[in-house]
């Protein structure tokens, strides 16, 4: 029989958010800016497309984002949900309308902008299952489709089949294109025509975007040149049109030796650093002051922090009961040395990783989980251990079960060089304290294989973040088939959740997954994804590891650049600007 458990209920009331017409001051140094002039960035690979919805490709992805924008934005530093496209909305009661009042403003090409194209691309591209890199699993909710409506020329209704929390952060990715550009150009007899529309062969001048930047010129696997959007509607908190640089050029390089020698001849103004090259690049910052390398708190989804986990399913029913037994997981995170695995393994250029929301996302970050996550204490992991009756026994080093077997299980981990250095590190310090630990290592599709079908008994794992943790839900809470250390709480046939499988607090989990998707309510999300948070930094059924660093440099001339108190990287195309411009 399904559990409830008795949280606060707070009714939701229609609301409406006004739009601010400025970047968000997170974004500013204190300094005035300059304008005009060149700003070049390393790119590793070319464009397989520039159409955000006909491709799955991720430099792609980052070009068509300089031009394209939706509805709403995402702040890239507080996570907070922001107005764009449209400049406000309002909820009904029910959670189930939403209207959006747009914007008065105009395409990149001097065409306005109207409510047309929000329809147009829900159709054409958002929400069409044959345009390769669609989102329509986001916008599916209980099994049916989010509707779209025209209201007038300046306002769009969503109907939802029921109330859904994350809704606005799906929206945030969910980038409007011209109707006037490409409705003629589609086979309406063939939806996956939208897919060979704005190819990298296309003309310049048939792009349009409602972004800081637009398309100029691409020179085949060398550059792709945007030039300053004349009609982008952002002003900054003096008053000043975005953007500040008239041009990014991104330089197609793919080896990153190649790359570092063109930063540091300063023909590349910024790029990402790779974890090998930041000695060296940060000696070079000190040696020679014309650079800066910056070591920020991780805010992007990917790389996925990473996580041991055992399996309440495991096929031998000793290990099983002992998995399941929460001392057991207590003892298996006083073991874990997180300090030692971010200086060996990442040479000091990772964090802790949360559990699993990560610090830096403040909108669901529950800080209160640093007060129980359990820190390395092998002393304690032995005393743990010795209270469920996991000792040695008859002398000989190792631990034993109660009836005098030995304790031992087998750990799987990734061949990928960081898994398996974390994975010897650990079992290091577990033979330390008498327990046996076998590491499997496997190429990483095989790895995956054999989690997802629950034939393991511990794994070292990473699942990405995302911004709202609705997102994930299918990794985090029990009763989905990714929740893969305890598949026994979904039906394999039917994907129906399991709840006499589950454990108490397990119940509690899938709980405030459910209710934090029916409320959009923001306040009241945060009440029950901090439970969640909670629960697992108690209960540990993931033991997370840490988190690879955000890492970048840029030429110190480059401004609105930097590491703000919190330790995040914070800049933006559209606002970044050169203090010498040649």
């Amino acid at each position: 029989m399904k559990k409830f458990f008795t949280l606060l209920v707070v009714v939701v009331l229609s609301f409406s958010i006004f739009a601010v017409n400025f970047v968000v001051n997170e974004m500013f140094t204190p300094e005035k800016p300059k304008f005009g002039g060149t700003i070049a960035i390393r790119i590793a690979s070319a464009p397989q497309s520039f159409n955000y919805y006909g491709t799955l490709d991720n430099v792609a992805y980052t070009i068509a984002g300089q031009f394209l924008r939706g509805l709403v934005d995402l702040n890239p530093i507080t996570n907070v949900i922001e107005p764009a496209l449209a400049e406000s909305w309002e909820t009904s009661e029910d959670g189930k309308e939403v209207i959006f009042h747009l914007r008065d403003i105009k395409w990149s090409d001097g065409h306005p902008f109207t409510a047309d194209d929000v329809i147009f691309s829900m159709k054409y591209y958002i929400m069409n299952r044959f345009a390769e890199g669609n989102e329509i699993a986001r916008f599916t909710i209980g099994g049916e489709l989010v509707r779209w409506e025209k209201v007038d020329e300046r306002t769009v209704k969503a109907f939802l089949p029921e109330p859904y929390g994350a809704f606005f952060n799906v929206l945030s990715n969910a980038y409007i294109y011209p109707q006037h550009k490409l409705e003629s150009k589609i086979d309406k007899n063939d939806m996956g025509s939208v897919n060979r529309l704005w190819l990298t062969n296309t003309p310049p001048n048939e792009f349009a975007g409602t972004g800081p930047f637009i398309l100029k010129e691409y020179v085949t696997e060398q550059k792709v040149v945007l030039e300053k959007n004349p009609y982008y509607w952002k002003v900054d908190k003096w008053g000043n049109k975005l953007p500040y640089v008239d041009e990014l050029v991104y330089l197609i390089i793919q080896d990153d030796e190649v790359a570092n020698a063109q930063f540091l001849a300063g023909k590349i103004d910024y790029m990402s650093v790779s974890p090998k090259d930041y000695p060296y690049l940060k000696q070079e910052e000190l040696s020679k002051g014309k650079i800066q390398v910056f070591k920020g708190q991780p805010i992007k989804p990917t790389p996925s922090p990473v996580h041991v986990t055992f399996n309440f399913d495991a096929k031998d029913p000793e290990l099983k009961e002992v998995f399941r037994n929460e001392r057991f997981r207590f003892a298996m995170e006083y073991a874990l040395n997180r300090d030692r695995i971010i200086e060996e393994v990442y040479n000091t250029l990772a964090v802790y990783g949360g559990t699993p929301v990560l610090p830096s996302n403040k909108s669901f970050y529950n800080p209160n989980i640093e007060n129980i996550r359990r820190k390395y204490d092998l002393e304690m992991a032995g005393q743990m251990l010795d209270s469920v009756g996991i000792k040695d026994r008859d002398g000989d080093g190792w631990r034993e079960l109660p009836n005098g077997k030995r304790f031992e299980f087998v750990l799987t981990a990734s061949s990928a060089q960081e898994f398996q250095d974390i994975a010897y590190i650990y079992s290091q310090d577990l033979e330390d304290i008498g327990v046996k630990v076998y590491l499997q290592i496997l190429d990483p599709t095989l790895v995956s294989q054999i989690t997802q079908s629950g034939d393991f008994e511990a794994a070292l794992g990473a699942f990405g973040n995302q911004p709202d943790p609705q997102l994930r839900k299918a990794i985090w809470q029990p009763g989905n088939h990714l929740y893969y250390n305890h598949l026994s709480t979904m039906k394999k046939e039917t994907g129906e959740a399991v709840f006499e499988e589950m454990l108490e607090w397990e119940l509690r989990i899938y709980e405030d997954f459910e209710k934090a998707q029916i409320t959009m309510d923001q306040i009241l999300r945060k009440i029950y994804y901090d439970d969640w948070q909670a629960l697992y930094a108690y209960y540990v059924p993931f033991i997370f590891v840490c988190k690879g660093m955000e890492l970048s440099a840029k030429q110190s001339n480059i401004a609105n650049y930097f590491l703000n108190d919190e330790g995040v990287i914070v800049y933006s195309n559209e606002t970044i600007f050169k203090n010498n411009i040649n």
